[in-house]
């Protein structure tokens, strides 16, 4: 269970009572293990056999890694070869077979041709019904904790996260406004609103790699499209000035992808009321010492 900070600081920014969900000090540094973990208890032996094969820029695969190896099962995670070298250190150190390809657009057809020579189970970052469900958790804890919060701002990639909380959310509390955010370099989830249905990126550039999946997910985006308040786009240097923001005032590190919230926040994107309580999702920590440096003023 991850905690709730308060910020008053970060909350003057945004011109709210502002609540953290530090998602960075899950294990494996994201929430990722949450829904991960799910998945993977609900494996069959036959599936625990033929072992998972999931794609990554980084956090979930270190999420599946560790998962795979505390059911005993092999993961292989294919991943960008522009990953971040830690998060590949990590999942290495975990156990898993890491495998690079081009760039994450590409991915899809390299997991489905492993899957066809191997028989491996494809478990997705973000359009799995037990990873969504495991994401889903935060936002009960977030109830828990809060029950008077009025808005909750969760970052996009795939969209798995910010179903996971919308289930959980408006089953019990439909009067909660929930924002997702995405940078305006991968807005599959925005773009897949629009369109009435999920797309593909055409490109990915951003500084938060955390969020550039390669496609939305069906049931995700169903989901999304069902129950979201809004989805609204970032830039990289809004991004960079929120990761300052929170490193400076709360001492707490995050990536690019964790920032995303409280930059929607600060810009005043989001639609909270002002003064009143609202929770931003420090969605990940996990950061390599070369992207920290080229971030930070």
């Amino acid at each position: 269970r991850t905690p709730l900070i308060a910020s008053q600081t970060l909350g003057n920014l945004s011109n709210t009572q502002l609540w953290l969900k530090v998602e960075a000090f899950q294990r494996t540094g994201s929430f990722k293990s949450r829904g991960a973990l799910n998945a993977v208890l609900q494996l069959t032996d036959q599936q625990k056999k033929a072992g998972i094969v999931t794609l990554s820029a980084g956090n979930h695969g270190q999420g599946i890694a560790f998962a795979a190896r505390q059911v005993g099962t092999r993961a292989t995670i294919f991943v960008p070869k522009t990953a971040v070298p830690t998060k590949v250190e990590a999942m290495r150190n975990y156990g898993a077979d890491v495998r690079f390809v081009p760039n994450m657009e590409s991915v899809l057809p390299f997991i489905a041709e492993f899957q066809q020579e191997t028989g491996a189970f494809f478990v997705s970052p973000y359009d799995d019904p037990h990873v969504i469900a495991g994401q889903g958790i935060v936002g009960l804890e977030i109830l828990e904790d809060l029950p008077e919060v009025e808005t909750i701002v969760v970052p996009a990639g795939g969209g798995g996260l910010l179903a996971g909380i919308l289930v959980a959310i408006k089953s019990q509390r439909p009067d909660i406004r929930v924002v997702g955010v995405e940078p305006y370099g991968a807005n599959v989830v925005r773009r897949s609103l629009d369109a009435g249905h999920a797309v593909a990126a055409d490109i990915i550039d951003t500084i938060a790699d955390g969020l550039g999946a390669p496609r939305a997910g069906d049931l995700s985006q169903a989901i999304i499209a069902h129950y979201v308040d809004d989805v609204v786009l970032v830039t990289d240097e809004q991004i960079a000035s929120a990761l300052w923001s929170i490193l400076e005032r709360t001492k707490i590190l995050v990536e690019p992808a964790g920032a995303a919230a409280c930059a929607a926040l600060n810009a005043n994107l989001v639609g909270a009321r002002s003064g009143r309580p609202a929770v931003a999702i420090l969605s990940g920590g996990n950061i390599d010492s070369s992207k920290l440096k080229s971030i930070l003023p």
